[in-house]
């Protein structure tokens, strides 16, 4: 998880709102470098092993998007594996070549983000929320699941309930039926 530029305690509240199977690490570097969120991710992860890349699924937060989808774009260069990219209010960060997912706060921010990269499943909240109240309370924003492109024409929930099946969705795919090699 790479936060913006806010109180640490929006993203503990956030952390909280998490299912319970998720096991976050929030990166502490300076947000908008991919480079340094680059660098913690190879202190935590190695991407050269004889065994499969672990996937990462990141989730970033405003200014916090600019580091972490430089910092996955370096990470797929270098074999590592990006699950997916799940962009909360990343408004004008270009996510194309990635796997993503984009959260907005509002309908305009959803709109005027897309031809910067849309995720296969997107989240706006209608009606619009405060920025930070999307991060920090992710259950009281209601809104639309909506399909790449569209502004419209999708399923009402919850951004938490949205993360939630983003996340069990990632979960499942990873580790769905692999055959495991015990040693």
């Amino acid at each position: 998880i790479v936060p913006g530029f806010h109180d640490a305690a929006l993203t503990d509240a956030f952390v909280r709102s998490l299912p319970s199977f998720v096991m976050p690490m929030i990166v502490k570097v300076y947000p908008t470098s991919p480079l340094a969120v680059y660098e913690w991710l190879q202190g935590h992860f190695s991407v050269a092993s004889d065994e499969p890349a672990v996937p990462l699924v990141g989730i970033s937060f405003s200014a916090g998007t600019v580091g972490l989808a430089g910092a996955l774009a370096l990470w797929q260069q270098q074999g590592g594996n990006v699950s997916k990219l799940i962009a909360v209010d990343g408004w004008g960060v270009p996510l194309i070549g990635l796997p993503a997912s984009r959260l907005s706060h509002d309908r305009f921010t959803h709109a005027s983000s897309l031809p910067l990269g849309a995720g296969d499943v997107n989240f706006y909240a209608d009606p619009a929320v405060p920025h930070l109240n999307l991060w920090q309370a992710p259950e009281s924003a209601a809104g639309i699941e909506v399909k790449g492109w569209q502004l419209d024409r999708g399923v009402a929930m919850t951004a938490g309930e949205f993360l939630r099946r983003s996340l069990h969705a990632e979960w499942n795919a990873a580790f769905s039926w692999r055959a495991v090699t015990y040693r």
